[in-house]
C-alpha cells in the first residue's frame, strides 16, 4: 500500500502509521511517501520547490533528488480560506457585490475597475 504523508510528519508518526497498517489492517507491504516528493515526481522532476496551499495552511517543501530537505520545510497558517476572505473584502471595497452560494461565491455586480 502506498500512503502519502505531510512533510512535517515525525519518525514516531511514521512508525505508528506503519504499526497500524501492518498489525490492524494486515497490509502485506507498505510504502510511506512525502506529499512533496510525489508532487515533484508527478511533474516529472526529482528536484523541485513544492508549494502546497490548502484551505487552512500553506507549506513550502524543497525536494532534492527525490528527498525532502526537512530542515528547510516552511509552513504558514495562511491558506485558501484567509485568501478568499481578503479577496472578498478587496472586491467589496471597490464596490463589487459578492454573495455566497453553497461553498463558492459569485460576483453579483461587477464594476470594471482600473486604477
Amino acid at each position: 500500500m502506498l500512503l502519502a504523508e505531510p512533510s512535517s510528519n515525525t519518525q514516531q508518526q511514521r512508525e505508528r502509521t506503519a504499526e497500524l497498517m501492518f498489525e490492524k489492517y494486515k497490509v502485506p507491504a507498505l510504502f510511506l511517501a512525502k506529499n512533496a516528493v510525489l508532487t515533484s515526481f508527478a511533474s516529472g522532476r526529482a528536484t523541485a520547490l513544492v508549494v502546497d496551499s490548502g484551505g487552512g495552511s500553506t507549506t513550502v517543501s524543497p525536494v532534492s533528488d527525490g528527498y525532502v530537505l526537512q530542515k528547510a520545510v516552511i509552513s504558514s497558517p495562511i491558506g485558501g480560506e484567509i485568501l478568499t476572505e481578503c479577496m472578498m473584502k478587496s472586491l467589496e471595497s471597490k464596490g463589487i457585490t459578492v454573495s455566497w452560494i453553497g461553498q463558492s461565491f459569485m460576483v453579483v455586480d461587477l464594476i470594471f475597475y482600473s486604477g
